[in-house]
């Protein structure tokens, strides 16, 4: 079992926002305490440049600053499209020997040298001959080192980093109950897609557009500035009676790609782990927001789609609460390593 990790608030780093979400445990269920939310610096997010860096420490201060966080210590996550995972079977080994197993393994599935990244494991399932499936994941050890100095430079101790599926994970089986289920999360750069089984973390994928492509396709087609585009966006999405069906005619070739890729992404999964996915879609991110999305992916994927609420028995003021339900489901990250513990 890990250790456990002490008191901590979380900043979710997006390619747009950064926020932040402190609360604490009440009883036996939590408290919102504070909150807040800063733009990224342009350009400036997973750079190692000096001059960027420092605007993101800055940016960091400022956040912590305005949201009055008591306490230093921090967990934060990482990005999916840097995070490798893969769901592997290993043959019947002693457990002393898995750790050896899976790095032989990955070794040969790695993208790049195995001796710069962090890895980690979990054991999903043993079948009657001893063979199991193991949840592999590794992360650039560079990006780890990048983000500890930043929010060090800052002067806050970072008590936890990890992806952010495994934060959105979380904070669905608390907000919703739900042990199985696709995680659709729709960011600015990509939508990340996951498989949760029994609780547990069986496959991740992401998938390169997300929905600043769709703000584009609006302003190269109406010659809008990008914030007119993303107005446009906001209001209208994919309603196909809205504004003459013009946004609509717009956004749907892009969709369609994200939409074609889940079900590519799902089929792969069933290959791999020679399951049906679950029947219920759990969307998040603030571009899950996007009026007609849920029809289209219920159409798409004959699946019950459920609006993803990070605040379901998370208790608050009354004047946070205007706040931050508006967009709640682009607080899943931040909220779901917030309920880390261990």
């Amino acid at each position: 079992m890990a250790a456990p990790i002490p008191p901590h608030f979380s900043i979710d780093f997006g390619n747009n926002t950064l926020k932040l979400v402190y609360i604490t445990k009440k009883g036996i269920s939590w408290e919102l305490k504070s909150f807040g939310a800063v733009q990224t610096p342009q350009g400036a997010l997973n750079s190692y440049k000096e001059e960027q860096k420092l605007q993101m420490i800055e940016a960091i201060k400022s956040l912590v600053a305005d949201a009055r966080v008591p306490v230093k210590e921090v967990a934060v996550s990482l990005p999916e499209g840097t995070v490798f995972s893969r769901v592997i079977t290993l043959p019947t080994v002693k457990d002393e020997e898995i750790q050896d197993a899976i790095y032989w393994q990955l070794k040969q599935l790695l993208p790049y040298p195995i001796e710069e990244v962090q890895s980690d494991f979990t054991v999903l399932e043993t079948n009657e001959k001893g063979e199991k499936k193991i949840l592999a994941v590794a992360a650039p050890k560079k990006l780890v080192s990048l983000y500890v100095e930043l929010l060090e430079k800052a002067g806050l101790n970072p008590v936890a980093i990890e992806s952010e599926t495994l934060s959105i994970m979380r904070s669905v089986k608390y907000s919703h109950s739900l042990e199985d289920a696709v995680l659709l999360d729709f960011g600015a750069q990509s939508t990340d897609m996951a498989v949760i089984l029994g609780g547990e973390l069986y496959f991740s994928q992401s998938i390169s557009t997300g929905s600043d492509l769709l703000t584009k396709a609006i302003a190269t087609e109406f010659q809008l500035s990008y914030p007119q585009a993303e107005e446009y966006k906001r209001a209208y999405g994919l309603i196909e009676t809205a504004a003459e069906g013009k946004i609509y005619r717009v956004l749907k070739p892009v969709i369609d790609i994200i939409g074609t890729e889940i079900l590519r992404g799902l089929t792969f999964y069933k290959t791999q782990i020679g399951r049906q996915p679950p029947s219920t879609v759990v969307i998040s991110g603030e571009a899950a927001l996007l009026p007609g999305l849920q029809d289209f992916l219920k159409n798409t994927m004959n699946s019950e789609i459920v609006m993803a609420n990070p605040w379901n028995d998370i208790s608050m003021s009354a004047n946070m609460k205007d706040t931050v339900t508006k967009t709640a489901p682009g607080f899943c990250v931040s909220v779901g390593l917030c309920l880390k513990t261990e």
